[in-house]
């Protein structure tokens, strides 16, 4: 294992991949610098349209002081909030979790993203708290109003959210 991935800022993801020298040989072989993790191991993966998951990271943002680990999808518009590990399930119209063993493409923490299809907007570490079930529904909860508004006055003819 390399030096880069040795880093304290790596324990999180390769304690978070059954085969850490799998993830370690991906990340330094990808041209992209990607690497492949599971969800459902050491955290779940809440999937939300990209422009809501803003406004709920904001909403974490002002409930806890930070924000959870988010990784945003380009291709799929999607952002994924990191959460505690088995809490399952569809959370609201255009929310759910990652079934278990859902493999998401991640770029490297410290080298990503390289024109990676994913770029991380808060990267988890060592320190990384993980969102909780209530915490996740509470600021789903406050950010659901504002981003209904902003879609129910989007222009029908594609206009970007």
């Amino acid at each position: 294992m390399t030096a880069a991935l040795a880093d304290t800022n790596m324990v999180w993801f390769l304690a978070a991949h059954p085969s850490p020298d799998r993830l370690a040989v991906e990340w330094t072989e990808s041209p992209k610098w990607t690497g492949q993790l599971p969800a459902g191991r050491a955290w779940d993966a809440v999937a939300m349209p990209y422009t809501l998951g803003l406004d709920v990271l904001g909403a974490c943002g002002t409930l806890r002081g930070c924000c959870p680990p988010a990784l945003a999808d380009r291709w799929n518009r999607r952002l994924y909030l990191f959460i505690e590990p088995d809490q399952g399930g569809v959370w609201a119209e255009d929310i759910w979790t990652l079934p278990r063993e859902s493999w998401l493409t991640i770029p490297h923490p410290e080298f990503g993203p390289c024109d990676c299809p994913t770029w991380w907007l808060h990267r988890p570490n060592v320190e990384s708290d993980l969102l909780t079930a209530a915490e996740l529904r509470t600021a789903v909860r406050l950010a659901l109003p504002g981003y209904r508004r902003r879609a129910a006055s989007a222009p029908v003819d594609g206009g970007v959210l």
